[in-house]
Order: structure tokens, then C-alpha cells, then sequence
């Protein structure tokens, strides 16, 4: 009797626990920015629309999985698609990252468009 108990009680564990959807791709606009060393690299006043006008909720990302290529458009306006990851969930941060970095949301980078030659630019 108790080893029912344990299976049903088991069950329905598994039942009432929700499962998690994957994360979302999404794609972010902002301006490409160095970090604390030059192999840390942040998207900074990201937001989801790429030409912002007026007030936006514009937040910092800490850029993971990041292509070679990518340090060639540090202070550019950039399109990041990827997924977007708390502080504390995988992937890991870069090594050189320091504390305030590892405490901003990730953005595992898969694609990069440039959008402006400088930050200041909206657009291209």
C-alpha cells in the first residue's frame, strides 16, 4: 500500500509540474560595446525595436556564444538574433567577465546584421 502511495504521489508530482518551453529566439538592436577586457563583449541599450524613438525600455546584454568576427563591429549599431539566458542559467560567461557582467542577462548569439556604422545612428 505505501508503495502506491509513493507512486501516486510520484505521478502527480510529474503531472503538476508545468513544462518549460525552450527559449524563444529573438532579435535585439543596440550598440556593440567592449567590456572589462576586449574578449567581453555587451550589447548595450538593446531593445526589440530597431529604430527607437522617444523613451524605450532599453536593457544590457552580455554577449555568449560570439563569432571572431563579431570585434570587427565594436561600436557599431548591430542586430543580434539568439536566445536570451538569465545571469545564473547556461550558457557560462566568458572567463574575463567581471562580476557586474556576469549579473546582466545573456544573449547566445546565432546571427548579427549591422544596422549602423556607429551607435549614434538609428539606422542604416
Amino acid at each position: 500500500m505505501q508503495m502506491v502511495l509513493m507512486f501516486v504521489a510520484a505521478l502527480l508530482a510529474l503531472v503538476s509540474t508545468p513544462a518549460q518551453d525552450p527559449p524563444q529566439e529573438q532579435t535585439l538592436t543596440g550598440c556593440l560595446r567592449t567590456g572589462s577586457s576586449p574578449t567581453v563583449l555587451l550589447l548595450r541599450g538593446a531593445s526589440t525595436d530597431p529604430a527607437p524613438s522617444g523613451p524605450r525600455a532599453a536593457e544590457d546584454y552580455l554577449l555568449v556564444s560570439v563569432p571572431s568576427s563579431l570585434g570587427e563591429k565594436v561600436n557599431h549599431r548591430i542586430a543580434v538574433t539568439g536566445t536570451v539566458s538569465e545571469s545564473g542559467a547556461p550558457p557560462p560567461p566568458p572567463p574575463a567577465a567581471n562580476a557586474a557582467e556576469k549579473a546582466l542577462k545573456k544573449l547566445s548569439v546565432r546571427d548579427v546584421k549591422e544596422v549602423a556604422a556607429n551607435c549614434s545612428a538609428p539606422s542604416r
